[in-house]
């Protein structure tokens, strides 16, 4: 077997045909999404593994490597997707190209490795349908801590499905470009970071504002939410899209907020709901909201449990590992 780093690896699309043929039907991976995905991953720092020159695993790290500054990502570090096929299992493979990634974190000095959660992620955690995964993880040292959700509302929409505001004295609007400005603006006030970070970069992959809806009160924006159309290039879409390939008409919803000086006022009710029917009126067959745990909030939309992960994450310390690549824990 040959360990290469991912940057070397010249045949990246053999990864994802790799992924498929095990979870193509419920966690389906495009070559576009795959691209978008491998944007911002670390190729230094990612791994695959070959027998007789055919691709048998790989492990795609993120480090955050941009100049946008995120609260905690320059000590924070990702496992974005990981994968080692069925016959090779069992033989320590996995547990090599984790140590290998470790021994690279390490020399960074990054303190948390997370699985999912990165930017441009697959996965908010690790998903429930793998709990096997979940064991083997948590016995090389990850912990669990909770959980989260994406929810879906299914069953062929229709115009009848619309829903009714709540707050008839806020205006609610599909933005524009001319919104560029403000909107970005008002999520660096109310939530800067992430959020901040994908409505700028939307604009700058030629979003002309159309994905995002606000709430208005005397011409400022008071609430938000992002919205994915069946039809939204994959650069600009959030994860509420990311398994779209499963769908007919696939439309998502999040992030969304409202700004703290107007809750308790139903905006928030407002601003999902509006959302909910521009994703109607654009002939969507279900709605993904994607990376929460307010169940019950979106339940009275009719939004119930789709997918279920793990936060699991792993702290690492210098002492853990050993310039071959390999974990030799204190006993």
């Amino acid at each position: 077997m040959k360990y290469l780093k991912l940057k070397n690896y010249k045949q990246k699309e053999n990864i994802y045909y790799l992924w498929n043929t095990e979870y193509g039907k419920i966690y389906p991976i495009s070559k576009e999404l795959f691209e978008r995905n491998l944007l911002n991953a670390s190729l230094e720092y990612s791994y695959v593994v070959t027998k007789d020159d055919y691709l048998i695993g790989f492990i795609i790290c993120k480090v955050w490597n941009e100049d946008f500054y995120i609260n905690t990502y320059d000590e924070n570090c990702w496992i974005s997707l990981f994968y080692v096929n069925k016959s090779n299992r069992g033989n320590g493979i996995g547990t090599k190209l984790l140590n290998l990634v470790e021994l690279n974190l390490k020399r960074l000095s990054k303190k948390k490795l997370y699985i999912g959660k990165d930017y441009l992620n697959y996965f908010p955690g690790l998903p429930v349908d793998l709990k096997n995964s979940a064991n083997w993880f948590e016995r090389r040292g990850f912990v669990r801590t909770y959980d989260t959700y994406d929810l879906i509302k299914s069953n062929h929409l229709k115009k009848d499905d619309k829903l009714k505001l709540r707050n008839l004295d806020i205006e609610y609007r599909i933005c524009s470009i001319d919104d560029k400005e403000q909107l970005i603006a008002f999520i660096q006030r109310n939530w800067p970071g992430r959020w901040e970070k994908e409505a700028i970069d939307y604009f700058e992959n030629g979003g002309t504002g159309k994905e995002y809806v606000v709430g208005i009160i005397n011409h400022t924006i008071c609430a938000f939410a992002k919205i994915g159309l069946p039809t939204t290039d994959i650069l600009l879409t959030s994860y509420s899209l990311t398994w779209r390939k499963r769908f007919v008409a696939l439309g998502g919803i999040g992030p969304l907020g409202v700004d703290a000086s107007y809750r308790n006022k139903h905006i928030g009710y407002d601003i999902v709901a509006y959302a909910h029917n521009v994703l109607i009126d654009n002939n969507v067959s279900d709605i993904i909201i994607d990376w929460t745990g307010l169940l019950d909030f979106y339940r009275q939309f009719g939004f119930e449990v789709f997918k279920s992960y793990f936060y699991m994450a792993k702290t690492i310390l210098a002492e853990q590992i050993e310039e071959t690549g390999y974990a030799q824990y204190k006993k």
